[in-house]
């Protein structure tokens, strides 16, 4: 069962209206930090969507539960990082979260189709 795509209209519009405007993606670390929060939260919110709805088992949901607090832990410890003024550890924190969240992705589309 696929989920609604009403669902996903306030973040479409959201970046068509960006797109539009002629504003940029994000580019700086605190910016990334705030999309990659975004991103684990909607990870989140689709897992325990697929799970309610029959298109994610619960063994399954509980793996991606688990993936995304590891890479929320990774987004905290960037973002602590980047305070401390180790951006270099930041960046390496940020991108070890983005490399789980864009898997994460992957995985809940390919359940979806």
């Amino acid at each position: 069962m696929r989920r609604p795509l009403y669902s996903l209209l306030p973040l479409l519009l959201l970046l068509a209206s960006c797109a539009s405007l002629g504003i940029a993606p994000a580019k700086s670390l605190s910016d990334r930090l705030a999309y990659g929060y975004g991103v684990n939260i909607a990870i989140r919110q689709t897992a325990t969507q697929e799970l309610t709805s029959g298109t994610l088992s619960a063994s399954d949901a509980e793996q991606v539960l688990k993936l995304t607090d590891e890479a929320r832990t990774l987004l905290d410890a960037a973002r602590a990082l980047s305070g401390t003024g180790d951006i270099a550890g930041a960046e390496s924190k940020l991108a070890l979260a983005t490399a789980i969240l864009t898997n994460l992705q992957t995985y809940l589309r390919s359940k979806q189709a």
